[in-house]
């Protein structure tokens, strides 16, 4: 399985860029095949003399990760804590901690401070969350939770001589690093890109993500929420990655954990007790996707995703070549950058600002159809299904008469963006109330994650048995997103409303 799961994403660079869209489904043999790059990351490498600072930034893992994300997120209808809801989140805190503080519970201060610092890891702060930590530890000399925590970011930053002095003294049942305290600062560090989690430490990764995502489930499986079916599968597949992608010492260190769950005494690791502010992000599906991107970017992509610092990086640059570009006259190049800025703002939360630069890009390029077709989107998930629509018919006009080609791009970008905002924190994603926009989601992110399975298949060099195994999974994948597409369009009447 190892090797193929490496292939996929190597191969993916144009199968992500590519029109392709689910068909209905053939079996174990392909229903078609993606051409060439485009897409938003056709937008950075099309311009080599500009954007150096995106290419380490945009890859086709961190498209994919984000793919993966807004698909997982949507088949769980539980909305990503990122983007707009972290931020929203942020700007509570003071008052929430004040309101604490008011009423005598400055244990419960100090635990939601702890929690603003993971959220800082999480978001690639990570100086900022160690001096939070720093702060905790020494006003609470007698609880282990922030010294804990600044071991397991110090680890994932590759600083493990550092991560041991801040356990120095702490005296426990177990092994400190196997501690749920420094695993939640584990599983953060590496949703926030730190390096060591996909040059070194990804069997601790792992360790983490699994202890998550196995909970989920064996809980869920016999508690009626997923199937026999759906589980041996899941397992089996998370038994593949675990032998293949780790060494030997990962494999022992999750097996272990693996039957501490299976015998029934797991809830005691749960991590619904370890950081009581949560509640705010509370319910398992929540660590699920947390994990479940943690690995994937740790062990199967070896890759970080686009987290909030790293998109604040892309955005500084991509604002830096717009300015020269038009300083330059470079209609052609402005465009294309405009765009770019507005996905970033989108992906980051914030989504004014990508409503007002789309609209830029409409105004200062008055023949390009891409800016109205993205604008379209925007008033879609913000519920304003009339201003949506106008948009829409703005696209058919002025791309009346274009290439297949190019509207197959077009379709790329809008992919794209549909998951970029399902990340951002868009209020009505990843929600049955909201069956269009659910749809959209759904849609999109499968036709990337599937492209990606196709473009893997592409590959020459694969076993047999590789390839069964990539089919099936393709299989499962397809199967849960049509089934879910045609449920979502029953549910709205197949209005698409």
């Amino acid at each position: 399985m190892a090797p193929f799961l490496r292939r996929a994403t190597l191969a993916v660079a144009s199968a992500l860029g590519s029109p392709y869209r689910p068909r209905p489904f053939t079996g174990l043999f392909l229903a078609s095949s993606p051409p060439s790059a485009s897409g938003h990351l056709g937008l950075v490498r099309s311009r080599p003399g500009l954007l150096l600072d995106l290419n380490s930034l945009f890859t086709p893992e961190a498209f994919l990760l984000d793919a993966t994300h807004a698909l997982a997120a949507a088949a769980l209808r539980e909305q990503p804590f990122l983007g707009w809801r972290a931020r929203t989140l942020r700007e509570m805190a003071p008052k929430l901690q004040a309101a604490a503080a008011a009423a005598g519970d400055h244990e419960g201060v100090k635990v939601e401070r702890q929690f603003m610092a993971l959220l800082d890891a999480e978001e690639g702060r990570f100086e900022d969350a160690l001096d939070t930590l720093a702060r905790l530890a020494e006003e609470r000399p007698y609880h282990p939770g922030p010294r804990l925590a600044a071991a397991g970011i110090c680890d994932l930053l590759g600083r493990p001589d550092e991560g041991d002095r801040w356990l120095a003294g702490i005296t426990g049942d177990q092994p400190l690093r196997e501690n749920i305290l420094y695993r939640n600062a584990i599983l953060a560090a590496t949703l926030g890109g730190a390096p060591d989690a996909v040059e070194g430490s990804q069997g601790a990764v792992a360790a983490v993500a699994l202890v998550f995502i196995y909970e989920r489930l064996w809980g869920t499986a016999f508690d009626g929420d997923m199937s026999v079916v759906r589980k041996v599968l899941a397992t089996v597949l998370l038994n593949r990655l675990v032998k293949t992608k780790l060494n030997k010492d990962a494999v022992v260190s999750f097996q272990s954990v693996v039957k501490l769950l299976r015998s029934g005494t797991g809830s005691s690791i749960s991590p619904h007790s370890t950081i009581p502010i949560f509640a705010v992000a509370q319910g398992t599906a929540q660590f699920v996707l947390r994990a479940s991107q943690a690995l994937l970017s740790a062990v199967v992509l070896r890759a970080p995703p686009l987290t909030g610092e790293r998109i604040r990086v892309a955005t500084r640059a991509t604002r830096r070549d717009l300015a020269r570009a038009m300083e330059r006259g470079d209609t052609a190049t402005a465009a294309d950058l405009r765009l770019l800025l507005a996905f970033l703002a989108a992906r980051d939360g914030r989504f004014d600002e990508a409503m007002a630069t789309y609209m830029k890009a409409a105004q200062e390029h008055p023949s390009d159809p891409r800016p109205h077709y993205l604008v379209h989107l925007l008033f879609l998930f913000g519920e304003h299904v009339e201003e949506s629509d106008k948009w829409k018919a703005n696209y058919e006009r002025l791309a009346a008469g274009t290439s297949d080609e190019d509207r197959a791009a077009h379709m790329v970008l809008k992919e794209e963006l549909v998951i970029a905002l399902a990340l951002g924190g868009a209020r009505t994603a990843c929600s049955e109330r909201y069956p269009a926009v659910l749809r959209e989601i759904v849609g999109a992110a499968g036709s990337r994650v599937d492209a990606a399975l196709v473009s893997a298949l592409q590959e020459k060099g694969l076993s047999v048995t590789e390839r069964l195994e990539l089919r099936a999974i393709r299989t499962y994948v397809y199967g849960e997103m049509w089934s879910a597409l045609k449920g979502l369009k029953d549910n709205d009447g197949g209005s698409g409303r």
